[in-house]
């Protein structure tokens, strides 16, 4: 099994380095970045698409043009739950520590990082046997691909940084 993966388009959030709250759209930017991604995506010939239910990635979805692919909203591909930091800019917090993997330590007003960790880890579990030697395509958020990289890659020190729009690859 092949799985794609690919955050959202840009949005003013995060071009402004601030948090989005779950009603941020996409930016013109944004808009252009799927279109153009979508068109690397059509070559891949993918089986199958799982969306987070979050309307920038189904916006983002809609606009690679991948009309005749079966396609599931997964809640599992939400981002997390930003609680009291939706809103918060970037330079307000330890990035490194927001992001890793003990972020309940330091910001425990949020969902943490293991958390995500479980939920896309079992949706992975379970597309491992459901979608069994197919090419997946995942559209979903910066955290949520955080936690999918590190299902495949395995927990390390770096700060995995995950590009609006850039096709991720992992083959199982």
């Amino acid at each position: 099994m092949e799985i794609y993966v690919v955050r959202h388009g840009e949005t003013e959030a995060g071009k402004n380095k601030i948090i989005a709250d779950t009603e941020e759209n996409l930016n013109n930017n944004g808009i252009k970045q799927a279109k153009n991604i979508g068109k690397e995506l059509v070559k891949l010939n993918i089986d199958a698409v799982y969306c987070s239910p979050i309307e920038r990635a189904k916006h983002t979805l809609k606009l690679f043009n991948l009309n005749n692919i079966p396609t599931i909203v997964e809640e599992r591909l939400k981002e997390r739950d930003m609680g009291i930091y939706e809103n918060v800019k970037f330079d307000m917090l330890d990035w490194e520590e927001f992001w890793g993997y003990n972020s309940e330590k330091k910001y425990s007003e949020l969902e943490s990082m293991k958390s995500v960790y479980k939920r896309v880890s079992s949706f992975l579990d379970e597309l491992r046997i459901k979608e069994k030697n197919k090419k997946i395509l995942l559209v979903t958020h910066g955290g949520v691909a955080r936690a999918i990289y590190w299902y495949f890659i395995g927990f390390d020190n770096s700060l995995f940084k995950c590009e609006n729009c850039k096709i991720y690859k992992y083959s199982i």
